[in-house]
């Protein structure tokens, strides 16, 4: 089963992405920044990917993910998860 959401970050500001429950996860975007709670241009994963899928696989319960943007950008974000 899958859920999808789209998340807007507003430039220069910290966003959470992600809170972890166990779920694989899938982002979609294009110039963003990823990381902790401190995360920005200067400590963050910069991805750059084209608006391609990336696949951070499942994240833990009670793990955070959060992203930057220098300017206003909008992810999409899939969470998937198997059904027993």
């Amino acid at each position: 089963m899958a859920t999808i959401q789209k998340i807007t970050i507003p430039a220069g500001s910290r966003t959470i992405l992600v809170k972890g429950d166990g779920r694989r996860v899938l982002i979609q975007g294009n110039s963003f920044y990823l990381g902790e709670s401190d995360v920005n241009s200067d400590n963050g994963i910069f991805i750059n990917k084209d608006n391609k899928l990336i696949d951070l696989g499942n994240v833990s319960f009670g793990e955070t993910l959060y992203a930057f943007s220098k300017k206003q950008n909008t992810l999409t974000v899939f969470y998937y998860k198997t059904m027993p």
